[in-house]
C-alpha cells in the first residue's frame, strides 16, 4: 500500500473535477426542486458530515477548541457566500404546490470551484496530515453545510415571497 505522499497530485484532481463537474452541471442549468428535497439535502449533510469528524478524530486527533474554531470559521464563510447565491438565484413557483423552478447561478459553480481549489492547494503545501488538516477539512465542511443551507433558507424565502405574489416574476424564457 502507498502512503498519500507516495501518490501523485493529479490522482487527487481526478474526484475533484468529477465532483465539479457534477456540481457545475447542476447550477448552470435551471432545475426543478421540491421544498422537502430543499430542507433534506441539508440534513443528511449534516449527518455525514458529524460521522466524518467522530471518524476523524480518531485517525488525526486535534483539541477540541481547534475544531469548534474550524467549524465556526466554515460556517461564517459559508453563510456569507449562501447568502450571496440566495439572492443570485432565480425562484418561480411551478405548476405543482411545493415545487420551484430555481434559475441557473454562476455564483455558485464560481463559489465551490474556489472552495474545491482551494482544498487542492492547502493539501498540496501540507505533505504531513496532522490536526491542522484535520481542522481544514472540517472547516470545509462546516462551509459547504453553512453555504448549502443558507442558500437553501434565502431561496426558499424567495419562493414564499412569489407565492404571495410579493416579488414580480421574471419573464419566462
Amino acid at each position: 500500500m502507498q502512503s498519500s505522499a507516495d501518490v501523485p497530485a493529479w490522482t487527487q484532481l481526478i474526484p475533484l473535477v468529477i465532483i465539479l463537474g457534477l456540481v457545475i452541471l447542476r447550477t448552470v442549468r435551471p432545475q426543478r426542486i421540491s421544498v422537502t428535497r430543499l430542507w433534506l439535502s441539508p440534513l443528511i449533510l449534516c449527518a455525514i458530515a458529524a460521522w466524518s469528524i467522530y471518524a476523524t478524530e480518531f485517525l488525526n486527533p486535534a483539541p477540541a477548541w481547534e475544531i469548534a474554531l474550524g467549524l465556526a470559521l466554515g460556517a461564517i464563510a459559508g453563510i456569507t457566500f449562501g447568502i450571496l447565491r440566495g439572492r443570485h438565484t432565480d425562484v418561480r413557483p411551478t405548476d405543482r404546490p411545493g415545487v420551484m423552478y430555481l434559475g441557473s447561478s454562476w455564483v455558485a459553480s464560481a463559489i465551490f470551484v474556489g472552495a474545491f481549489g482551494l482544498r487542492f492547494v492547502i493539501r498540496l503545501m501540507m505533505p504531513h496530515r496532522g490536526s491542522l488538516s484535520t481542522v481544514i477539512g472540517d472547516g470545509l465542511l462546516a462551509f459547504a453545510i453553512a453555504y448549502i443551507g443558507t442558500s437553501y433558507y434565502a431561496i426558499y424565502q424567495k419562493y414564499q415571497a412569489e407565492l404571495a405574489g410579493t416579488i414580480a416574476a421574471p419573464p419566462a424564457p
